[in-house]
């Protein structure tokens, strides 16, 4: 992860991944030690987990067990009320719009440095996340988990037979794309630069079925008092997300970088070396890190990959790939669909 301090996610975030990984055919203690956690932590739902751990767990998950989509199983079988208080507020809220208004401002309460935003464009309404620390490579899970359990709000609400209008994820399209289509029963787009569920606007006025309006100041003062105790967002990490998310729109250099960050290029250099780094090797770094990960998962197609990276040509990344690694991207693959066997 680097310097700075590592963000972390309230252990309730991963309650019944135990056994969702044994559904699966998989082994908990092992898949939990991989990814540098203890199974036993999740008896205690309110102590804070690191999130890069977090996410690289369900990254171990989906590999150990062979469910290419183990996010996304765990998603849609997780209930709101394992969010403990701030799911209470989200159930508790009056209408579905109050529920995810609640759930976005208190959302840091249960994970930091990350957003998750309601926005209106286009004639739709998008709930969207993303994980804003750019240290934290790999989230393809944990981005398709996480929209899963958003999904199961809009269907406690309305019924489990909602469709959102459409799904968007910021990572590549995987091998099992028909089967991500299905569990949402909507169009799923990749590398969209963000992760979102799109919907009518007219269904936040829909009321929330375990409506309690009494309870939510009480609720709201703990997830403030939560809140409080949050680890401040990291500078490199900023940099990185930035980084990370402009190098298909050509926006990674640093100087949309820097105005992104409301600083001047020589103003990002400075506060970059405050830290001990450099512009340019964070970009190569999170651009190989990026690259290594997509490469290492079969059915990615190595054009989108290139195209996500900033490459106008596969053969410049195919050079690229070989000189950090000294394999081709498809050795590449293979080697490690070997490791992983």
């Amino acid at each position: 992860m680097g310097m700075g301090m590592e963000p972390r996610i309230s252990a309730a975030a991963a309650c019944g991944v135990g056994g969702v990984i044994g559904q699966c055919g998989g082994d908990a203690e092992r898949v939990f030690g991989a990814a540098r956690l203890r199974l036993s932590a999740l008896e205690n739902p309110s102590i804070r987990l690191n999130l890069n751990h977090y996410c690289h767990l369900f990254e171990v998950a989906a590999r150990q067990t062979g469910a290419d989509d183990f996010g996304l199983r765990f998603g849609f079988q997780y209930q709101v009320e394992q969010m403990g208080p701030l799911g209470a507020l989200v159930l508790a809220s009056p209408t579905l719009g109050a529920a995810l208004h609640n759930l976005c401002a208190h959302f840091p309460a249960l994970q930091e440095h990350s957003a998750l935003r309601l926005r209106a464009g286009g004639g739709l309404m998008a709930l969207e996340y993303q994980i804003t620390d750019g240290r934290i490579t790999h989230r393809r899970q944990d981005a398709e988990l996480s929209i899963a359990i958003f999904t199961g709000i809009f269907r406690r609400c309305i019924g489990p037979s909602w469709a959102p209008t459409e799904v968007q994820f910021e990572h590549l399209r995987a091998a099992d794309a028909l089967a991500v289509e299905a569990a949402f029963n909507a169009p799923v787009y990749y590398a969209a630069g963000r992760n979102a569920i799109l919907f009518p606007a007219a269904v936040l006025t829909m009321r929330m079925p375990g409506a309690n309006t009494p309870r939510l100041p009480g609720l709201e003062a703990t997830l403030r008092r939560l809140a409080a105790d949050t680890v401040p967002e990291d500078f490199r990490g900023q940099v990185l997300s930035l980084i990370r998310s402009g190098f298909a729109s050509g926006e990674a250099n640093i100087d949309h970088v820097a105005a992104r960050l409301g600083l001047s290029r020589t103003g990002l250099y400075r506060r970059l070396a405050l830290e001990g780094a450099d512009f340019s090797e964070l970009t190569q770094s999170i651009r190989r890190e990026l690259a290594e990960s997509y490469a290492a998962q079969p059915g990615i197609a190595f054009t989108d990959l290139a195209l996500l990276l900033g490459y106008s040509e596969l053969s410049a990344f195919s050079r690229a790939f070989t000189r950090w690694t000294g394999l081709s991207p498809a050795r590449y693959r293979q080697a490690c669909q070997k490791l992983h066997a």
